[in-house]
């Protein structure tokens, strides 16, 4: 994934959005793994607590540490944070994130939350993006498509309302183009470089999402953000832009 996005070489990748974060944010961290580098997942948010790998933080925690409890876990994804009463995790203060990253520890942060909805709009104080964070990868599910914003959206009301939609409307690819574009939309007051991702995508569905909507796809090209397309099952995964052919 990180390489068909051209974010390999990134210390610190945020996520936003909905329908698909946690799993591209384990992605990742694997990944980066497989490549021999120390990496874990964190949040700015909430997150729910993995099954394992999961390091309690506390104040004095040192970069050495994690990078051993990294190592101890092998391929297994590590996840950083606070726990929370509720089954999940919280956010380590950013300072302590960012001492990681400045000390070898490539980081895949959870920034956003959308309470397993499939698209949403972010209010005032979201998405929690870390300003030293090299890149964002904003996460749209193909599976809202079609269905109205009241079965799909986090804050339905409020997501229609921003798009000049009612609730009960349906979800067009147009109305995801507006979300990765618009200035209060899931990329909202991030500076750092970009990537639209859409999400939802079974093996074997991208080339014909990618037909159906191409020139929707060339449109969003023209406005310097391609949209990648995440084919994904249990099994296998492709990653491809929307602006080329796929194989």
């Amino acid at each position: 994934m990180l390489g068909e996005l051209g974010l390999e070489n990134k210390r610190c990748i945020a996520f936003t959005g909905a329908g698909g974060k946690t799993t591209a944010v384990y992605t990742c961290v694997r990944e980066m793994r497989e490549e021999g580098l120390p990496a874990a997942a964190v949040t700015t948010t909430k997150m729910w607590k993995p099954q394992e790998g999961f390091l309690l933080w506390r104040d004095d925690l040192s970069a050495e540490e994690v990078k051993e409890w990294i190592r101890l876990h092998g391929m297994r994804p590590v996840t950083i944070g606070r726990e929370l009463p509720d089954g999940k995790i919280g956010s380590i203060p950013l300072n302590a994130l960012k001492t990681l990253v400045d000390q070898g520890v490539r980081l895949c942060v959870e920034a956003d939350g959308a309470k397993g909805k499939w698209i949403k709009i972010p209010n005032d104080r979201e998405p929690v993006v870390p300003d030293f964070c090299d890149a964002v990868i904003g996460i749209l599910n193909q599976k809202a498509l079609g269905k109205s914003f009241l079965e799909v959206a986090h804050r339905p009301e409020i997501c229609a309302e921003r798009l000049g939609k009612r609730p009960e409307d349906l979800v067009e690819m147009k109305d995801l183009c507006r979300l990765w574009l618009d200035k209060d939309g899931i990329f909202q007051n991030c500076r750092q470089i970009k990537r639209a991702v859409l999400s939802g995508v079974e093996p074997g569905m991208g080339e014909a999402l990618f037909k159906e909507y191409r020139e929707v796809f060339r449109w969003m090209r023209q406005q310097e953000m391609p949209v990648y397309i995440w084919e994904r099952n249990d099994d296998r995964q492709r990653v491809f832009r929307t602006d080329q052919e796929p194989l």
